[in-house]
């Protein structure tokens, strides 16, 4: 175990070094956008937006950093930063042998490369990180036993929520009573997730009386905070770590590209898959449709992540 002092001093640097990236209250959106237009208007390539944009990015990479750090302390006897970097490569292989997830890994290398201000080619010695399959994803991905514990009527109105409009654990903590909208025979959900981005998302029509009730009974939750001086729909203790919100905005996901193909989206271009679902094809007209309610702009994340 390394000392205190050590350890107080490596969070210090660490967090130092990641306030050099800290974005926090800014848009991303917003700096995607403004990159995009630069680069039109001087016909230059897009610069990537890189940066911490989400409080909860921060936290991660602070966490995920120093748990490599500490690892590379307690072995090697380092006390700073500096001291730490060359030892990289063995944490690296580490991880390997550990057999750590592709996703894990990825977090982990990505944190350290930030605390660094390097590449990770540079840092690790490796050209390539390891590859991420959407078959070796199981968190979020079904009702586990874990979740039965959590069925309070607060909770089971998130659940519907989520269901309805494929919200984010942030979404639907922001919700207000303002954030139900009625546009164009439809019910709109507007939601601020992660990144600074803002959605409206589409109602599934079989849910559109279950959320109008909702909303209209949560509106003076006494359980939930107030923020801006607005008051939310929902508490935290509605949305423990474990409730399957991936899992709903798949099942959302899918109903809501059955109901545009009915509404007759289709443009008939197709999305082919690849790899373990290959042979399988989708309407890029209704996946277009289903991606911007779901907060995304890529087809193939919808296809990987939602639509299986």
């Amino acid at each position: 175990m390394i000392t205190h002092s050590i350890d107080k001093r490596l969070t210090h640097e660490v967090r130092a070094a990641l306030s050099l990236h800290d974005k926090r209250g800014q848009s991303k959106h917003a700096a995607k956008q403004a990159a995009r237009a630069q680069a039109q208007r001087e016909r230059t390539s897009y610069t990537q937006i890189t940066g911490l944009y989400a409080t909860s990015s921060y936290t991660t990479y602070a966490k995920q950093a120093m748990t490599a750090l500490r690892w590379i302390a307690e072995r090697y006897g380092c006390k700073r930063l500096n001291e730490c970097r060359q030892y990289l490569p063995a944490y690296y292989a580490e991880m390997q042998v550990r057999g750590l997830s592709a996703w894990t890994i990825r977090t982990r290398v990505y944190a350290l490369c930030s605390v660094y201000g390097a590449d990770y080619t540079a840092l690790f010695g490796v050209e390539h990180l390891p590859a991420r399959h959407r078959a070796d994803i199981k968190r979020g991905r079904q009702i586990s036993a874990a979740d039965a514990r959590h069925h309070t009527p607060e909770q089971e109105a998130v659940r519907t929520i989520a269901r309805a409009c494929g919200a984010r654990r942030g979404g639907i903590l922001g919700l207000t009573v303002e954030d139900l909208l009625a546009r164009d025979g439809h019910l709109y959900v507007h939601l601020r997730e992660k990144g600074g981005k803002e959605r409206e998302a589409i109602v599934l029509p079989d849910y559109e009386a279950a959320v109008q009730e909702i909303f209209t009974a949560y509106a003076r939750n006494p359980k939930a905070a107030a923020t801006g001086g607005k008051q939310r729909l929902f508490s935290r203790s509605a949305l423990p770590k474990d409730m399957p919100l991936h899992y709903l905005r798949a099942l959302y996901a899918q109903d809501l590209y059955r109901y545009y193909e009915a509404q007759g989206a289709a443009t008939g271009q197709l999305y082919h898959c690849r790899a373990d679902r290959k042979g399988q094809s989708y309407d890029k007209g209704v996946l277009m449709a289903v991606s911007l309610n779901m907060g995304h702009s890529r087809c193939d994340v919808v296809v990987s992540h939602y639509l299986r």
